[in-house]
């Protein structure tokens, strides 16, 4: 008998962690696409030859497991902190193209802008993203963002700290 609840209990923990594989696999994808429709909006709005964006998910997997106490006494799910991710990375997205429409100058900086790095803060409670920008071989620029946790999500949000980038 002890054999068989311990069989079911391991069946059932199994089963919520393929469970919670394809909760968290879907918020990548939909991320992932919602990420790159901002992208296009950006490089349309900025006039980048390319713009590529390239979100580290592992690296968000690794803060949420090596925050986990944290984490745990704030109810998050790891769902949650990629699907925020992803809100946070088109937010940024959207205020590089509501900057380029607002400001001519700008706009001529942005355009330069080839590829976006997003990476996780390592710990939980950092919640203010950073940006950095460097020049890349060819001669356009990247910016590295190391996403936030736990805070709004909107374009204006990150206004300020893009245009301090220039």
């Amino acid at each position: 008998m002890k054999i068989k609840i311990a069989a079911s209990i391991l069946a059932l923990s199994v089963a919520a962690g393929a469970h919670a594989g394809v909760k968290d696999k879907k918020a990548i994808r939909a991320a992932d696409a919602a990420i790159t429709a901002a992208a296009a909006n950006t490089q349309a709005a900025c006039g980048n030859k390319t713009l590529a964006v390239t979100v580290n998910w592992d690296q968000f997997k690794t803060m949420f497991s090596s925050n986990a106490a944290e984490l745990k006494k704030r109810n998050e799910k790891l769902v949650w902190v990629l699907s925020h991710a992803g809100q946070r990375t088109v937010a940024s997205l959207e205020s590089m193209a509501k900057i380029c429409n607002d400001d001519p100058d700008y706009k001529e900086e942005i355009a330069n802008v080839s590829v976006i790095y997003v990476d996780s803060q390592p710990k939980y409670n950092d919640y203010r993203s950073a940006f950095s920008l460097a020049e890349i071989k060819d001669g356009s620029t990247a910016i590295t963002i190391k996403s936030g946790h736990s805070m709004t999500r909107s374009a204006s949000d990150f206004t300020a700290r893009i245009k301090a980038l220039y």
